[in-house]
């Protein structure tokens, strides 16, 4: 009796520690993730050193305020100017200032405050403007998926590697920014199927400290090779500024025209950007793929993809059994012939959104009780 009573009591303090345990890990995502800042205020610091400022950077309702030293610079570094944008990362006493080319800045933080109840509510009403229907989200997911190992309810999440275009009036979703889903369905060979498959949804975008419900299907998914493949170029000589690079799906990327991307050689079909490729989508011949969807016309980033790009890359027999565009939406199915199927840590991927708000949240449910496999 007495030990049937200490084990009722270690189980209701397992119990209540997992949901601190899951908050806990997804507040380290949201927090570990790269979202955009606003830099509003520089000032130098009268210190032992000449080279210190205080540098305030505006994260949605928190102002930050960071300490750059440096011994060698008597000001901070170009692009830490007032009012100029900037991708950062907050981890813990310390902001990382991500700044071209590629250098990556780390600085304490010495104060974080709030910015008032009117930044508040107009973060509030921000957070309802959707992503319009037809968005692709260029992204690399952040652990591998087996269907094998994983569970019906385990969370996956994508971290988006461009800033993607959403307006006229200059809105963006920032590169770093978290999507966040989980794991619907697994089935292994031998067990009832022919095939091994593996189904997920990506429902969520972490969009100016916020969460937002989405439906997503999958354009394109590619191995991890693949994406390495598009950073070797395939002409050009020493100088980087002369290099062609050749994107998932076969267009190039010309920089020695300018950064243009080219398709078959000839036709401009977009730009580089520096973080990716920005570009019209186009339906390729035979493809489910399509062009312009919800009546959204703006240039989408394609990151290292090609603006046709539709399909599996470098993944042997895995296909794209259902891309979530039809019943049930948003649910994407991956299988292989194979024992196992399987999508790697860093593999790239497509998605496109096809609705936002009330309609996505239905759509994002986890079962209350997972099948047995």
């Amino acid at each position: 009796m007495k030990n049937n009573f200490i084990l009722f009591v270690l189980f209701g303090l397992v119990s209540s520690v997992l949901p601190f345990s899951a908050l806990a890990s997804t507040q380290q995502d949201l927090q570990q993730a790269d979202r955009q800042a606003t830099v509003v205020s520089v000032k130098k610091v009268d210190i032992a050193t000449n080279y210190a400022y205080d540098i305030g950077f505006q994260l949605g309702c928190t102002l930050y305020v960071a300490r750059y030293k440096s011994a060698y610079d008597y000001v901070p570094p170009q692009g830490l100017a007032p009012k100029s944008s900037v991708n950062v990362r907050v981890e813990k006493h310390w902001l990382h200032v991500f700044l071209a080319p590629d250098r990556d800045l780390e600085m304490r933080i010495v104060s974080m405050s709030g910015s008032g109840n009117d930044c508040h509510e107009n973060s509030v009403a921000s957070s309802t403007e959707p992503l319009p229907a037809g968005t692709i989200l260029p992204v690399s997911l952040n652990s591998t998926i087996r269907s094998d190992k994983s569970q019906i309810g385990d969370k996956i999440s994508a971290k988006l590697m461009q800033d993607v275009p959403l307006g006229s009036n200059g809105v963006s979703l920032p590169k770093g920014s978290m999507i966040f889903g989980h794991v619907v369905e697994v089935a292994r060979q031998g067990r009832g199927s022919d095939e091994s498959t593996i189904s997920i949804r990506f429902d969520q975008v972490w969009f100016r400290d916020r969460t937002i419900a989405v439906t997503t299907n999958l354009r394109a998914l590619a191995s991890v090779a693949a994406v390495s493949a598009t950073q070797t170029p395939k002409t050009g000589n020493e100088n980087p500024s002369d290099w062609n690079l050749v994107l998932i799906g076969g267009d190039q990327t010309a920089y020695g025209q300018g950064g243009l991307v080219v398709q078959g050689g000839s036709e401009v079909v977009g730009e580089s950007t520096g973080q990716g490729t920005l570009a019209y989508p186009t339906p390729d011949l035979g493809t489910e793929c399509r062009s312009t969807v919800g009546g959204n016309t703006r240039p989408q980033a394609f990151w290292v993809f090609s603006s046709h790009a539709c399909g599996v890359y470098w993944y042997g027999d895995l296909k794209i059994l259902h891309s979530g565009r039809t019943e049930p939406l948003g649910e994407i199915t991956l299988t292989s012939a194979g024992k196992l199927a399987e999508i790697g840590k860093g593999s790239g991927m497509l998605l496109r959104v096809d609705s936002v708000g009330d309609k996505a949240a239905a759509q994002a449910t986890i079962p209350a009780q997972a099948p047995t496999q």
